[in-house]
């Protein structure tokens, strides 16, 4: 009989009950969140960090105007990661291919391929534009 007397102890039993079902369903229609993978930076980005940063010195030009092809391979081999196929044509300013053979992986790529157009301009006394076309995928990427 005391229980009943006291009704202000009751309601605030009450009360704590209601607020605690309602904090629990606020929780339960929170969606979780899902944990933040690292992905890997796009390979439009890498191919165009890597020729950005081939040319800043002037490097990139230094070996097209010499056609030194094998340097501009190991190059691209030593800037790109390794688990990026890769295919680059070296073009005059009318589209002309000046790269006799394929610069590049000897490897195939069975995945999404990107292609990076990058301008270069020899700044020797013979001024002269270069189109590179880098093409880029993962190995094994499907």
């Amino acid at each position: 009989m005391n229980f009943v007397r006291n009704k202000k102890g009751v309601v605030r039993v009450i009360e704590s009950i209601i607020a605690t079902v309602l904090l629990m369903s606020c929780l339960a229609l929170i969606p979780a969140q899902q944990p933040i993978a690292k992905s890997a930076p796009d390979l439009a980005s890498t191919g165009q960090n890597v020729l950005l940063s081939l040319d800043s010195n002037g490097n990139l030009a230094s070996l097209i105007s010499k056609a030194d092809w094998a340097s501009l391979q190991s190059s691209l081999e030593s800037a790109l990661p390794l688990t990026a196929w890769f295919n680059l044509t070296v073009f005059d300013n009318n589209m002309n291919p000046l790269n006799s053979y394929p610069i590049g992986d000897a490897g195939s790529s069975s995945g999404k391929i990107v292609s990076i157009d990058y301008v270069c301009a020899n700044p020797s006394s013979n001024f002269t534009i270069y189109i590179l076309r880098l093409q880029l995928s993962e190995v094994g990427a499907t």
